[in-house]
């Protein structure tokens, strides 16, 4: 199942990388579909699981796009993880959009932070009240994108469990 969401989440990647920006994005921003598989192994599969397939996207940065984008990805990542993780174990009642768009705050409060040691320059905080907006819009898309993918799913779950 990590595997699979290895795959998904980099096929997304890859996928988003090829869609011109939004109106509404910074240059260079992404919706952010791919941590769809994050959140699921989050939800599902545990804090290892989950930070492999964080590890996996910043490698994929980093082949892709190059060292700061792999930095600004396991930063934005790791953060972004953490949000997810503690939110469905230990926040009832969040749900997925809820969940969607804290991880998405957090993410890009991760990938703030690497700019800014990238740059040696804190002036990037001047993108922060942008970046939030942009969290709820992309934090509602993927957290709605999670809840409608949920029983397709668990559906592949439970097959692998009567594999057993």
């Amino acid at each position: 199942m990590t595997a699979l969401l290895c795959a998904a989440a980099l096929a997304l990647s890859f996928a988003e990388s090829a869609l011109p920006s939004a109106a509404f994005m910074l240059p260079g921003s992404k919706p952010g579909l791919s941590n769809t598989a994050v959140m699921f192994a989050a939800l599902s599969l545990g804090w290892a699981q989950t930070f492999m397939i964080v590890a996996a996207k910043a490698v994929f940065a980093l082949i892709t796009r190059g060292a700061a984008a792999a930095l600004m990805s396991l930063c934005g990542g790791v953060l972004s993880a953490l949000c997810m993780l503690l939110l469905f174990k230990k926040a009832k009642g969040v749900g997925c959009i809820g969940t969607g768009v804290l991880s998405a705050l957090c993410h890009n409060a991760g990938q703030l932070a690497a700019a800014a040691a990238l740059m040696k320059s804190g002036a990037v905080a001047g993108y922060a009240p942008v970046l939030v907006l942009v969290s709820v819009v992309t934090g509602i898309v993927t957290g709605s994108v999670l809840k409608a993918a949920l029983p397709y799913f668990s559906k592949i779950i439970k097959a692998k469990e009567m594999e057993k």
